[in-house]
């Protein structure tokens, strides 16, 4: 079981008791300053303390309040935990939005070409699809289960905000990230149909290319990366990336609207192609260039 902080949650919001998993960095801050300024009581969790300590600074710097508890969404008694503290020390949940999880996807087998014999072959390892999965759809089950006793337990409405993404059909280089977005989806829709009758919306925003801080980052190391979403940028319809603001723009939307449930909400630019092949004047090129690179095999933090 992860340590969880002993803070006491003051007891300060006017809308009720807001959660954003992974909401120290990135996205998930994003998303927890969003609803912090319109009026939730906004509670972060996350396991590493300092990052989650920065992002209240941070928050306060800018005179939004935020409060983190620690907390591992794949540990079934970490969650159970977070959960208690909530009912204990912040007013009755309103909303719950599932942030967390990391990306650590590739190809389902790798292909090296070699002149002097048969390609070498690196498949996905099934220990990295795993962490996947349970980072993104294991987490997300464990905490929208608690969410949902939490908000029948108090007989009032609420909502789920789950974070899917536009490539949970399908895309090139991400086994194991598509497969749980997609499952994200579906426990979305279940849970909006058996939900409902009890007032909580369910519903899922599905971002596109976010350009944050990771993004930049790993273009920044990486090439024949940087050249690859280039090249995929240009197909997006509206040749852009989204906004981190652009995504908690909708969550708010999400939780808001009382006729929301039971679908996703597409913030992706316009959509996204499943891969970007070389033009025709171009096939020719040698296999290591951006159009036939992997997406980012490793990410330390998604949406």
């Amino acid at each position: 079981m992860s340590e969880q902080s002993s803070t006491t949650l003051p007891r300060t919001g006017v809308r009720g008791t807001a959660l954003v998993t992974g909401g120290s960095r990135g996205l998930g801050a994003a998303i927890a300053r969003k609803l912090a300024a319109v009026g939730w009581h906004t509670v972060i969790c996350g396991r590493d303390p300092e990052s989650l300590d920065a992002a209240v600074k941070a928050a306060a710097d800018d005179g939004l309040v935020l409060h983190a508890v620690r907390a591992d969404v794949t540990d079934e008694r970490s969650v159970a935990t977070l959960f208690e503290r909530l009912a204990e020390d912040a007013p009755p949940l309103g909303l719950c939005v599932n942030n967390a999880g990391n990306n650590f996807s590739r190809r389902l087998v790798s292909v090296k070409e070699r002149s002097d014999g048969p390609p070498l072959l690196s498949p996905h390892p099934l220990e990295d699809f795993e962490r996947v999965v349970t980072s993104l759809l294991t987490g997300t089950f464990l905490v929208g289960r608690h969410a949902a006793q939490a908000m029948l337990t108090a007989g009032t409405p609420g909502a789920i905000v789950n974070i899917s993404s536009t490539v949970r059909h399908g895309a090139y280089g991400q086994s194991a990230y598509c497969a749980a977005k997609s499952g994200v989806e579906a426990l979305t829709r279940t849970w909006a149909t058996e939900l409902g009758e009890y007032g909580i919306r369910v519903s899922a925003v599905a971002p596109g290319v976010i350009d944050g801080e990771a993004l930049r980052r790993r273009s920044a190391a990486n090439e024949r990366h940087a050249a690859y979403m280039t090249d995929l940028r240009r197909h997006v319809p509206l040749r852009r990336w989204c906004d981190e603001r652009d995504v908690a723009e909708a969550v708010a939307f999400a939780a808001d609207n009382p006729s929301v449930t039971g679908t996703v909400l597409e913030v992706d630019a316009g959509g996204l192609p499943a891969r970007v092949l070389p033009p025709a004047d171009r096939t020719t090129a040698p296999r290591t260039t951006a159009a036939t690179a992997d997406l980012p095999e490793k990410a330390e933090k998604t949406a």
